[in-house]
């Protein structure tokens, strides 16, 4: 069903003073191989200095979506794949000296990885213990010993790891503070789910096509493989049968391993260039002493980052090729955001509410409620990178933020802080980053008023 939305009010501001940095261009990328990461990019801390509240002001309460710290590869076919891949022509004596020392790279990765599929990693608490010590920092008004912490994860090992990350480092920094920490299936209405017809629709064929199309486009293995093996055509053409690989690792339960051997028929150069550049990609989420980033050409990897933000795009933000409503279903979400603000001011008790889940929901989160340019729609995507690109908007460890300030007659504001960087909401202003909270809760819900309407 196609739903007509109001454009958003972001996108024909002009008053605003907000500035953004240009997305980088395909000549620039060999100076900023990290950032073409995209949604693995490594969270850094900000440098920026926060802009002082307006006279009389003082924050009383944050509320807040994150996304869960560095990790490992989320499946076991992303190591799996390559592994036995490079494994198998290592044995056949196909791979050249460049390929053999992949290989080895890879067994090293693989050895450390296999059991740690989607876990957090150091990196990742490190992240959440950095972002927990810096709202103590600059909000001490709510982060204190008498302050009452709500927090809540979905039920992923990986975000219910970050969350307590940052709770230790809560109780660390003030052992006084009371935080109530959950992570239940109760809370998955508003954390973790994604509401129809959205979620129908961002899967639909149109978009598909589209996306395929602009994935042939941007894709050419042949470069690495002709510098991987000796024979090309060992990995484009052959067939064999792989026997499951045994996990010896002590206390893995050997019920884990496959029961029946696999057969691959099939041309595998792009796949194993895709696994390579996934590996090499969430490299920065480890330390492993050595990195991929040359593996792979300037040009590799901003195809690489163009066809991953192309994803994150089609699956989150506005578009026609989804009616533009993709955004919309994380309604449930925005509504507790508004919700437990709203408790808050009334009635105290709460001084933040910290929410830990997915790239999967704060991605459209961020567009739904039009933050910075997230919420431009393009139907090209050839064009999406011009303006909407994912290592500005959610990568390891990103993070919502909107803390609310009140002055002695009851005035609140607030300010969005993406990753923790001072940011543009969709309504006028004369005192950027400050929003009056109560034109900001109405624009919103009249925006989720209309979206309903029409449904």
């Amino acid at each position: 069903m196609r739903i007509s939305i109001i454009i958003p009010i972001a996108l024909l501001m002009g008053s605003v003073q907000f500035s953004a940095a240009a997305p980088i261009t395909r000549e620039q990328a060999a100076d900023n191989i990290s950032l073409l990461a995209g949604s693995m990019k490594e969270y850094i801390a900000p440098k920026e200095k926060l802009t002082p509240a307006p006279k009389g002001y003082k924050p009383f309460y944050l509320s807040h979506y994150g996304r869960h710290g560095s990790r490992y590869l989320h499946e076991s076919s992303y190591y799996t794949g390559p592994m036995e891949t490079l494994e198998k022509a290592h044995k056949d004596g196909a791979l050249t000296v460049l390929g053999e020392d992949v290989y080895n790279k890879i067994s090293i990765i693989y050895a450390d990885a296999i059991t740690r599929v989607g876990d957090l990693t150091p990196k990742g608490q490190a992240q959440h213990r950095g972002i927990a010590d810096r709202m103590v920092d600059n909000y001490p008004e709510i982060f204190n010993g008498k302050a009452y912490i709500v927090a809540r994860s979905t039920t992923s090992h990986r975000v219910m790891m970050s969350m307590m990350s940052a709770v230790t480092e809560f109780q660390k920094r003030i052992p006084g503070m009371q935080i109530s920490i959950d992570a239940s299936a109760h809370d998955n209405p508003y954390m973790s789910t994604i509401t129809e017809p959205a979620n129908t629709v961002r899967n639909n064929s149109k978009k598909g096509a589209a996306v395929n199309a602009f994935n042939a486009k941007h894709s050419d293995p042949e470069r690495l493989m002709l510098e991987l093996f000796k024979d090309t055509a060992y990995i484009r053409h052959f067939e064999r049968t792989i026997q499951p690989r045994p996990f010896s690792f002590p206390g893995f339960a050997a019920a884990q391993t496959q029961s029946e051997p696999r057969t691959v028929v099939q041309d595998m150069s792009g796949s194993l260039f895709n696994q390579l550049m996934d590996i090499a990609q969430n490299m920065q989420s480890h330390n492993y002493g050595f990195d991929f980033n040359n593996l792979f050409t300037p040009d590799e990897w901003y195809d690489a980052f163009l066809k991953n933000n192309l994803y994150w795009y089609s699956v989150s933000a506005f578009t026609p090729l989804t009616d533009n409503i993709v955004p919309f279903g994380q309604e449930n979400l925005l509504e507790n955001i508004i919700s437990c603000a709203d408790s808050a001011i009334e009635n105290g008790g709460i001084n933040a509410n910290l929410r830990y889940g997915h790239d999967t929901y704060l991605f459209p989160l961020v567009c739904l409620m039009e933050i910075n340019d997230c919420a431009w729609s393009v139907e090209d995507f050839e064009h999406v990178a011009d303006r909407w690109v994912d290592y500005d908007i959610v990568y390891m460890g990103s993070n919502l933020q909107l803390v609310f300030y009140r002055n002695r007659k009851g005035h609140v504001i607030v300010k969005a802080l993406l990753n923790e960087t001072e940011s543009k909401l969709p309504i006028e202003t004369d005192m950027f980053p400050y929003y009056d909270w109560e034109q900001l809760k109405a624009y919103y819900r009249g925006k989720l008023t209309e979206y309903r309407n029409n449904k």
